[in-house]
């Protein structure tokens, strides 16, 4: 296939760049079944799996195709954040929660305990005094029906 030299050397820039984005997929797949599920950068304390959170964002920053710096003003975070969380650094968890509920994301499902942690605990949820609700609402009662004869 002759073609226009510019189009082919862009074909194959793509291929290049796909062909490295499904390794860094593998690699990250591999290591995850190699060290039980535990974040690639495991550390003693509790933080956010943020490198992750870079390689699910990344597709969609570069399919909105446009900057970071406009794609940061719509989150509400800075560029250097975006930047930081594609390289899989740590930011506040602020920035995580409004990365995620930008990106339609669970913020919680890149958190990781600290080392040792015991599972979450579910708490009873406790009815503050005076307000029990019986099973009746107090906003019907005394209230008369309107007949449309």
């Amino acid at each position: 296939m002759s073609g226009d030299p510019s189009i082919l050397r862009a074909m194959a820039r793509l291929r290049k760049a796909l062909e490295k984005h499904m390794h860094m997929d593998d690699r990250a797949e591999e290591l995850a079944r190699r060290e039980g599920g535990r974040p690639i950068r495991s550390g003693v304390l509790a933080a956010y799996d943020t490198a992750a959170l870079g390689r699910k964002l990344r597709p969609m920053l570069e399919y909105d195709g446009r900057g970071w710096r406009a794609l940061a003003d719509e989150i509400g975070v800075t560029s250097p954040d975006l930047s930081r969380v594609m390289a899989g650094q740590d930011i506040a968890a602020g920035k995580v929660f409004a990365i995620c509920d930008w990106a339609g994301l669970d913020a919680r499902a890149f958190y990781r305990p600290h080392v040792g942690a015991p599972p979450p605990r579910k708490r009873p949820r406790r009815v503050p005094r005076g307000r029990v609700f019986h099973g009746k609402s107090t906003e019907t009662v005394g209230t008369t029906r309107c007949s449309l004869d």
